[in-house]
């Protein structure tokens, strides 16, 4: 076997173990989330809300239900005490009518507001995860510029011993040396924090390993921007919520209204004293007259009007939130096209000056300041591929309420090799 076939198979093979590294030590932000489901304080009192809410429809639902009500008293003068059991069956009451439509209405709005809080956990997730990405690749970014730094370091103090080389070059890169290792120092208590950050909402601190930006990202396809309002409109959770919530309002006034009509029930009256029994049943005609529910019903369309514009602002937010996202997705793939273009003029930049420093024709801050331009670069590149896919995540939990989705989409686009 020749040697160029060795040197491809262990080329094949120590490939291969790499992705499989990768592979085991990958995140797994759909799992976290899962995770996060559970442990979230935030979220898990939104569960909660989300049961006060649907309790708040079974209220609608029984409002024909009947009533009964059971009233014992003694006077001075009974021998026995006095009984009264009433059972009304409710048939015509506008009020009931309005409380029990607003039963369909509530339950929709309990599952937007949870559908919201979990687009808001997934939100709050994947941008702790992004701050330990950060903090992880400037940190691996930075010792790179250390490493290169110490090593024209050491070909400076060569070149000085040997009388070819200044004092000042020496100690320029000794300085730049200097601060590259205070600002290590810096990014690991950076990433120690976010790792807690990431641990307070999932429950489990995870392995720094496991946060690695894959070097390059792909472009993906964008929905025309219409459509994406349009989905965002019809699907956004927030949007749904706002419209229930509009909704109840709309019922709510309704029922304040009909609590003015007269009502017709069925009753059964059952009423003991002195040990005689009487027993009655009929027709129940309630004419309420009462100062209170003119107030009420005034009250109620106050509300009805505060949520009508909610609802308004709350497509108009989405509206422009969706415009906002989509262009920043549609000119970031032209952004991170021109960075990676901008890291390798850097690098080349690096070369020549160092070919120039050797030369005799730069000095040795000049190779230390190309050092820094290529650190500088490959850290905006970072922060432009983090933000791509927090837009990312962003555009798609604007447009419906399915984050374990967009946590997949973005996850892959920031992750994958």
């Amino acid at each position: 076997m020749s040697l160029s076939i060795v040197r491809k198979w262990g080329s094949w093979v120590s490939g291969a173990l790499m992705l499989l590294t990768q592979a085991a030590w990958a995140i797994d932000l759909v799992t976290d989330f899962q995770k996060a489901m559970q442990f979230d304080p935030r979220y898990r009192g939104a569960v909660a809300d989300r049961g006060v809410n649907l309790s708040l429809a079974d209220q609608s639902r029984v409002a024909f239900y009947p009533e009964a009500n059971y009233n014992t008293q003694r006077l001075q003068n009974d021998v026995s005490g006095r009984r009264t059991v009433t059972i009304t069956q409710p048939l015509l009451s506008a009020e009931k009518w309005a409380s029990l439509r607003m039963q369909d209405p509530r339950i929709a709005y309990a599952q937007a507001n949870l559908m919201a809080q979990q687009n808001d956990l997934a939100s709050r997730l994947f941008k702790a995860a992004t701050a330990v990405v950060l903090a992880q690749e400037n940190k691996r970014l930075n010792q790179s510029k250390l490493d290169a730094l110490t090593q024209q370091a050491d070909r400076a103090r060569r070149l000085f011993s040997l009388g070819q080389g200044t004092v000042t070059d020496l100690r320029d890169l000794e300085v730049k040396i200097a601060q590259s290792k205070a600002q290590h120092l810096l990014l690991g208590t950076q990433i120690d924090s976010a790792l807690r950050q990431y641990a307070a909402i999932v429950g489990e601190r995870p392995s720094a390993s496991a946060f690695e930006l894959a070097a390059t990202q792909q472009a993906f396809s964008l929905p025309a921007l219409q459509a994406c309002i349009d989905r965002a409109l019809e699907g956004n959770p927030g949007v749904q919520s706002s419209r229930m919530s509009e909704r109840v309002a709309q019922l709510d006034m309704e029922r304040a209204r009909g609590a003015m009509l007269p009502t017709l029930s069925a009753a059964y009256i059952s009423s003991t004293s002195n040990n005689l029994t009487n027993t009655s049943t009929g027709l129940v005609v309630n004419m309420p007259l009462q100062a209170s529910t003119m107030v009420g019903y005034q009250t109620a369309q106050e509300n009805y009007q505060k949520a009508l514009e909610a609802r308004r602002e709350a497509e108009e937010k989405v509206r422009v939130e969706v415009e906002r996202m989509w262009s920043q997705l549609n000119s970031g793939f032209e952004l991170l096209k021109a960075q990676q273009e901008a890291i390798e003029a850097a690098q080349l930049s690096v070369e020549a000056n160092t070919r120039s420093f050797q030369g005799g024709v730069r000095a040795s801050v000049d190779v230390a300041n190309a050092i820094q331009i290529v650190f500088q670069v490959r850290s905006e590149y970072a922060s432009l591929a983090v933000g791509q896919a927090e837009n990312l995540l962003t555009l798609h939990t604007l447009l419906e309420a399915t984050p374990v989705d967009g946590m997949t989409r973005a996850q892959r686009f920031l992750f994958a090799p």
